[in-house]
């Protein structure tokens, strides 16, 4: 949910004097058998992709009387992917999770074999009403719901549901640290969407553990993590929609996560600082790094974390998306203005983060295919070498000096020009991309 309110800043243009380590490029796969979708929730294993809720229309918009999240537009299916052997199965939902998995923004977690699906925005009850933020926390068996998808089974017995009001969550971002769940930040939206209303934020990090009662998820040892620190007169956790992963920290070399940019301060634009946060056993440990400000990539895209041992950095490269500040046809670094305000970004950024610094370098020299990867995933490829205890973090050091195939982006929004418009419209997009690495 991602509603863009137009205002005015002060036009400036500056030049970076450096690179990134690295330039990420895109190249579309061979096969392409996937949904045009966004917005989704998606877990891997053996290859196959198995992806959950979601939309399939664009941007949704703000204006007009009618629905902005249609469910007619919704995902009502679930979708089984096979990128090598150019294959697609769909399933249908039980009804019993219709809604709440045929819902957009949900948070969502692979833990081995279980993907954990929380929270999510859409209709509740039929005729586009009840619309809701649904407190429900489900549990999806990957193998057997991926194994029953394929071959026209019922999947009521491979997927189980709790209500809890704790989970009312959506535009967070759920990650599982040593034995703790941690859901970051997000809102409860109640009614039908309107840009000129606003969910109700948590302002919060809800750290707990889940376990298993009668076959179903259970939620137990919840406590939260807030702050008082302020931007632009809002809280530092009132967000939605950022890029988020997880990451090595430079300073300590644990395994923590870093929450980027998202929306919305009080002046109606983007957070700037980053939220770092590390589950140190008995707490969580979270800060807000305000000697830093993000300017590129602001919203929930594709993100591709690494981590090199050899000069103790962590590189997060986010793609495309929706960015506060661009890149002007000549190169130079512009912030977002009255005509062209947080527009559709078509180029890679990556932050160099040390344990003292931390930078920004957007990729001024390669355009990606088109202004994508808003609500895209990146799926990282089976041989790409990763950091201990993770699964996501890639281990630089040992990617060779050529170009590496890293992984893939899949779905997300399709725009057509930096500005949407009725000229210029949006799409979700079914489009899989390889994504390449090529240290510089």
């Amino acid at each position: 949910m991602k509603h863009l309110i137009l205002g005015l800043l002060l036009c400036a243009t500056i030049t970076a004097a450096a690179q990134a380590p690295y330039t990420i490029s895109l190249k579309k796969a061979a096969n392409q058998p996937a949904p045009a979708l966004q917005s989704f929730c998606i877990a891997v294993q053996n290859g196959l992709w198995l992806v959950v809720g979601g939309r399939t229309n664009g941007f949704h918009g703000t204006a007009g009387s009618g629905s902005t999240f249609p469910s007619s537009e919704s995902n009502k299916f679930i979708w089984v992917i096979d990128p090598v052997n150019n294959k697609s199965w769909k399933g249908n939902i039980p009804t019993a999770l219709q809604y709440q998995l045929s819902s957009t923004n949900i948070a969502f977690y692979q833990d081995g074999n279980t993907l954990y699906c929380i929270g999510g925005y859409g209709a509740g009850c039929a005729n586009d009403g009840c619309y809701q933020t649904f407190g429900q926390i489900t549990a999806i068996d990957v193998q057997r719901t991926i194994a029953g998808v394929q071959n026209g089974f019922a999947l009521n017995n491979y997927i189980t549901t709790t209500q809890d009001s704790r989970m009312a969550v959506t535009g967070g971002y759920l990650v599982k640290l040593n034995d703790w769940f941690h859901l970051v930040m997000g809102q409860n939206y109640t009614g039908k969407y309107s840009g000129a209303v606003t969910g109700k934020y948590t302002e919060q990090i809800a750290r707990f553990k889940i376990s298993t009662s009668g076959g179903n998820p259970v939620v137990s040892n919840y406590t939260t993590i807030t702050t008082g620190e302020q931007y632009n007169g809002a809280n530092q956790f009132h967000r939605r929609d950022y890029p988020s992963v997880t990451m090595v920290m430079p300073a300590n070399r644990n395994v923590g996560v870093g929450v980027f940019a998202g929306v919305f301060n009080n002046q109606g634009g983007p957070f700037v600082n980053p939220v770092y946060f590390e589950d140190m056993g008995f707490n969580t440990l979270a800060r807000v790094d305000t000697s830093f400000k993000q300017r590129f990539c602001m919203y929930d895209c594709a993100a591709i974390s690494c981590y090199n041992s050899a000069t103790t950095e962590a590189y997060i490269s986010f793609i495309g998306g929706i960015t506060d500040w661009y890149i002007d046809d000549n190169g130079n670094e512009v912030p977002g203005n009255a005509s062209n305000f947080m527009p559709w970004f078509n180029r890679v950024s990556t932050i160099v983060r040390t344990a003292n610094t931390t930078k920004e370098y957007p990729q001024k020299n390669t355009t990606l295919p088109g202004y994508i990867g808003a609500n895209a995933a990146f799926i990282i490829a089976p041989n790409t070498p990763v950091m201990s205890k993770t699964t996501d973090v890639i281990d630089y050091a040992r990617l060779g000096s050529g170009n590496t195939l890293i992984g893939w982006m899949y779905g997300g929004i399709e725009a057509t020009a930096p500005q949407s418009s009725g000229l210029n419209p949006t799409n979700s997009s079914g489009t899989i991309y390889e994504v390449w690495l090529q240290k510089n």
